[in-house]
């Protein structure tokens, strides 16, 4: 059995990584609370123009 997370990751155009205000790994506390080996990325993106 692999103990081993799987970190998701966001491609984005130069011009909306550049309006990027947050982003963070959605992962849970523990191994046994996991609902998988991977762990999302939530990324957030100021939309103004």
């Amino acid at each position: 059995m692999s103990f081993r997370w799987r970190i998701d990751y966001q491609l984005a155009a130069p011009g909306l990584a550049a309006r990027c205000t947050d982003a963070h790994v959605e992962r849970a506390a523990t191994h046994a609370e996991r609902w998988s080996d991977h762990a999302p990325v939530t990324a957030v993106f100021d939309h103004k123009p």
